[in-house]
């Protein structure tokens, strides 16, 4: 299989998941700073404590944008989808540790995947 078909997924294998973490803020720097930031926007422009229903495509990993986005807004619901397993186990991991699994749907997979009502 050449690189135009493989799925893109599959270079986040278990070893790349474990590391994303500390490699992406190390990549960019303000890394929490710009999840904090979207956050911060999205806040504003829906209205500051109303309850909301947030998709985030590409969830796997540290799961900061959730994160981010539960700790200024806790009346928000989050349908979390990525596509890697690896990495959707690492993001779990961390909602997990940050008691969010409660309000987070977490799917493998991708968009096209999602149940109608998601």
């Amino acid at each position: 299989m050449n690189s135009s078909t493989a799925n893109p997924a599959d270079k986040f294998d278990t070893s790349r998941a474990s590391e994303y973490a500390r490699q992406s803020r190390i990549a960019l720097a303000g890394y929490d700073a710009c999840h904090d930031l979207a956050a911060c926007m999205l806040a504003a422009s829906l209205g500051h404590s109303r309850s909301a229903k947030v998709l985030v495509v590409g969830a796997g990993g540290t799961a900061q944008e959730i994160i981010a986005m539960a700790t200024l807004e806790p009346n928000w619901r989050f349908t979390a989808v990525d596509p890697s397993e690896p990495m959707l186990d690492a993001a779990t991991q961390h909602l997990q540790a940050n008691n969010l699994l409660h309000t987070t749907k977490v799917h493998l997979g991708h968009v096209d995947d999602l149940p109608a009502d998601e």
